[in-house]
This record gives structure tokens, sequence and C-alpha cells, in this order.
């Protein structure tokens, strides 16, 4: 089997030692998509000998195609390998609390399948989890991968999330672990994390915060929450909990959270805070997503609600920025259509109330990667478990 390569074992010798290498090339491509053996050779610090073998090897495996040449100034032009595309997929899932997402990539991070619907309630535990377990087999099954191809599927969830222990606690909560059922049900490897965290892994690994070392990540969607890049690695917290960045006290406003507690920053910074104020100015009811492209239309005036609440993210992150002292904070999330307008009020914000040097030292940018940097992450996240050396 060509991923056999892919099985670890406690023995340690030369082939042990190559395997580990070849899983190092392949999330090298991955996430590169093209390399010659001389820049594979000078990541994995190997001689470019013991680099050829290896690629040839993957290139009897069908694994690895030549993909053009680089530029050269003088002598032989070095020729590019990538990934063979149909060697294997990738599932990335996101469960948010009322949208379900789902793409299939191949080895060239190229989406092959997606698959979205609103008609999700991750509140209803066992409709939700039933919808999941079944959603899954029947897509595969409808593009005929083979079961062998799917190198692992990795899931962000909303809420609070051990990505260690593979549970998931504020929704699909279960005697045993999350993953333990899926893997049970899919036959491959799963690996959950919360939203916000695999978003923050989707901009490290692809976007804004690529070999960047003290980045925060903003998830602005339905509900609010923040992902922190520490020295050039994600900070998940004792439990995994960190980053629930909507539920720190910040407004005297009386109004319960989700959360069950009142005056969170959620409360006046979320899409649910936008659903709120449309419903208060239009007496109708819509969900943020469809009220942003009204927004974008012109239909509908948001231009004072949206302001506000940039002006009160910008403050909110000021403490971020004088406790954690970053050197970029990335705008993400469900909110990316309007971000780059909120952006001024949230430096505004940020300039009001943090120490000057600091909130100079820091550069605030809105994702390049759209709506997808979760789902980048999820893939990411599967790379880096299954991969990992």
């Amino acid at each position: 089997m060509a991923w056999r390569f892919l099985e670890k074992t406690a023995e340690y010798g030369t082939q042990s030692k190559q395997n580990a290498q070849k899983r190092k090339i392949i999330r090298l491509l991955f996430h590169h998509k093209e390399l010659s053996i001389p820049e594979l050779c000078q990541f994995l610090e190997l001689s470019v000998p013991t680099g050829t073998k290896l690629v040839e090897e993957f290139e009897e495996l069908n694994m690895l195609v030549k993909a053009g040449k680089r530029e050269s100034s003088g002598g032989r032009r070095p020729v590019t390998y990538a990934l063979n595309s149909n060697m294997g997929y990738v599932i990335g899932i996101e469960l948010l609390l009322r949208s379900f997402k789902l793409n299939i990539v191949n080895l060239q991070r190229e989406v092959v399948y997606e698959y979205e619907s609103d008609a999700f309630d991750i509140a209803d535990k066992d409709a939700a989890f039933r919808f999941l377990l079944n959603i899954v087999p029947e897509i595969v099954g409808s593009r005929n991968i083979p079961q062998e191809k799917i190198l692992g599927i990795g899931i962000g969830i909303t809420g609070r999330v051990n990505h260690k222990k593979g549970i998931s606690y504020s929704y699909l909560h279960f005697e045993h672990p999350l993953t333990e059922y899926l893997q049970a049900e899919w036959g491959v490897p799963v690996f959950i994390d919360n939203d916000t965290h695999l978003l923050a892994w989707g901009e490290n690994s692809f976007g804004a915060a690529q070999n960047k070392e003290n980045v925060i990540c903003v998830n602005l969607n339905r509900g609010l929450a923040v992902s922190l890049i520490s020295n050039g690695k994600l900070h998940s917290g004792h439990s995994g909990f960190a980053g629930e960045f909507g539920h720190i006290f910040a407004a005297d406003n009386n109004r319960l959270c989700v959360c069950g507690k009142k005056g969170c920053l959620e409360t006046i910074v979320s899409g649910l805070a936008l659903e709120t104020a449309y419903t208060a100015q239009t007496g109708q009811v819509l969900p943020y997503k469809k009220i942003l492209a009204l927004a974008e239309k012109g239909q509908f005036n948001s231009a004072e609600i949206l302001n506000n609440m940039g002006e009160q993210l910008g403050r909110s992150l000021a403490v971020l920025i004088d406790l954690l002292n970053p050197e970029l904070v990335v705008l993400g999330g469900g909110f990316i259509p309007v971000m780059e307008s909120m952006r001024y009020a949230i430096i505004r914000g940020i300039s009001m109330h943090s120490l000057p040097q600091l909130a100079s030292d820091c550069e605030i940018k809105v994702s390049t990667l759209g709506d997808n940097a979760g789902m980048l992450g999820a893939f990411a996240m599967v790379f880096e478990q299954v991969l990992s050396p």
C-alpha cells in the first residue's frame, strides 16, 4: 500500500527514519504545493543523494509527479515535484451553531467537493450527531472515493473542545470522546478542535500569520472568539479552551449572553448582536449573514452599527495587545464581507485604549483567506497529526 509509511512504530532504524522523512516530505509538499529536490533537502537537512532517492521511491509509487522547473540564474533549471492529487484526500468539516460545512480536498489542496447546510442545529444533540454520522459516508460514497485514500477528517466545532482528548464539551458531548465514536463509525483517523483554533491554524499554515511568532486571530461570526499564536505555536491553554474572548466582561448592559452571564463582549460585538440591532431597527428577524448581505447591497444602513461594533471590539483588543504584545492581529470569520470597513473603527478603538508603542508595533490585517481559514486549518490539522514525525 502506498501510504504504508504513515504507520508509526516504536522501532528505531533506517526504515523508521526513512518513513519519518517521507512523512515530512508529504507535509512540505502539501503546504508548498511544489518543491525541487534541493529545496526539499534544505528543509529536511538531507544530502541531495538521500533526497533524490526518497523522491524516486515516491515516483515509483506514483505519489509524486513532476510539476515544472524553477527559474535558474545559470546551469540546469531544477525540476519541481508535487503530490499526485488523486492519491489521497482530506475531509474538513465545520460544525457551527446553525450551519454545517464539509469540503473534500485532494493532495493539491484543490476542493473536489463542497457541501453546506443552514438546516443544522448543533444544540439538537441527537439529530446533529445522526446527521454527522450519516452525511460523511453518504458523500464519500457518492464521490466514489476509496476509504483507504482518505488520510483523515478534521472537524472544527464551536464551543469548548479539548483537541488532545478528542472531547467536545459544549456540544456533542458523550460518555466517551467524540473522536472515538466517529473513528469507529467511519474507519479513518478523526481529529477535532475548536473552530477558532482551526481558523488560527489555517492562518498560521497558509495565511497572514505564516512565519509570524506572536499573533491574535479574531473570529467574528455569530459569536466572538480569538486564538493566540505564541512563539510560532498555537496556544490552546491548560484545558484546550483558551480564546473565549467573547465572554470577557465588557458592557454593563444587563443583556443575557448565550453563556448564561450578563455583560459579555459577545452581547455587543457578534452576529447575534447584529441580529438584535437589526430587529430593533426594522422589526424583522434575519440571520446575521443575510443582514450583512443586505448591507453590502446598500439595502440596510448598517454603518453606525458596524462602526460602534468595531470600536467596541478595538477597545477590548487593546487589552490583549497591552498584555501580549503581538506583532499582528488577523481579523476573520463570517464578518469578512464588511471587515475592511470595520477595520478602521477597530484601529480607532485600539488606538484610544492601548499603549501607543504597543499599538504601533502591532499590524491589523483582514484575513486574505476569507471564510475558508477554518476549513484550511482543519486540513492542516489532519496533515500535522497524521504525518507527524
